[in-house]
């Protein structure tokens, strides 16, 4: 097992490495000036000279990167060229409210995928089968800020139930209020994985359901639920290997629903920087992104290794 964890530990370090690579690059190709976010228009080009050096801009591409990924391996994620803070200051906050959104999700869309998947494994032409079966494809196909758009219509606006931004309500706080805010980017966070995750789930289940255990246990007059006991043990690593891209794609793709509802997370926080051209702090958010990424799948794979031995011979 440990030499397992050794090989997923050094593959991480080209995936991370190439990770870095684009992130740097990708911002270097995008149109904008990060000077024009710290001089007014009619600086001259002196002053500007000063603030490239100041930035290191003016140094090669290859040397900018060096320099950039030198400063990530000593812990330095660098400054906000805006803000004039350090960039760990405005992202470890952050990090923590995409965590309890990406987690609040992945908790809520593994329930509800593990129960409707099962049920449509079992009961495959059933009408309540072939309604949820149309509400998943129609789930991965709807885009989660367009959702979350017609939640705070009728949920915040119309109906006045639920707030539609932030974290907390001015003057208040605690679990209570912040459960209330976290209801609405929770539900349009999960109709788009809760498609990907009950489709999975269902193909598993239905795949073991024609194995020669289950007959065996059949045959030996096992109950129902003894039945699913045993599907479910056998199909649990493929289900989690599910729900850990899953949380990782929440995690990155929370962006848009972060913004759509004001909510303090890293994704708002890079939309923000991208706006400004904050480059520093676009660059280590999504770095932290990937970073995140990786860990869970590691993670998951060495709880796949635990359940399945035979994964550890790969």
């Amino acid at each position: 097992m440990g030499s397992f964890i050794w090989k997923r530990l050094l593959l991480m370090i080209p995936t991370l490495l190439g990770v870095s690579v684009v992130v740097f690059l990708m911002l270097k190709i995008v149109p904008g000036d990060p000077v024009n976010s710290i001089l007014p228009p009619d600086a001259s080009e002196a002053e500007r000279a000063v603030i490239r050096a100041e930035l290191g801009l003016d140094k090669s591409i290859a040397i900018q990167y060096v320099d950039w990924l030198g400063r990530i391996l000593q812990g330095n994620l660098g400054d906000s060229i805006v803000r004039r803070l350090p960039v760990t200051d405005l992202l470890l906050p952050a990090l923590k409210n995409t965590l309890i959104l990406a987690l609040a999700s992945a908790v809520i869309s593994f329930i509800i995928s593990l129960v409707i998947g099962v049920f449509s494994a079992y009961y495959p032409k059933s009408r309540l089968a072939s309604i949820v079966n149309g509400l998943s494809l129609a789930g991965i196909g709807l885009p989660n800020f367009w959702a979350g758009l017609i939640l705070i219509g009728v949920f915040s606006v119309t109906l006045g139930w639920l707030p539609s931004s932030g974290m907390t309500s001015v003057g208040q706080g605690g679990a209570a209020d912040l459960f209330r805010h976290l209801i609405l980017p929770t539900i349009a966070t999960v109709l788009s994985t809760v498609g990907v995750m009950t489709r999975m789930i269902r193909s598993t289940v239905s795949g073991l359901l024609q194995q020669d255990f289950v007959f065996a246990l059949q045959a030996k007059g096992s109950g129902s639920l003894t039945v699913l006991r045993h599907v479910l043990r056998n199909g649990m690593p493929t289900i989690l290997n599910v729900t850990g891209l899953q949380f990782g794609y929440l995690l990155g793709g929370s962006v848009l629903v972060e913004t759509v509802f004001s909510w303090p997370g890293v994704g708002q926080v890079i939309y923000q920087a991208i706006g400004q051209r904050d480059f520093p702090v676009v660059q280590a958010g999504v770095l932290i992104i990937a970073i995140a990424f990786v860990m869970i799948n590691m993670i998951v794979d060495a709880i796949h290794a635990t359940m399945d031995p035979r994964v550890r011979q790969v």
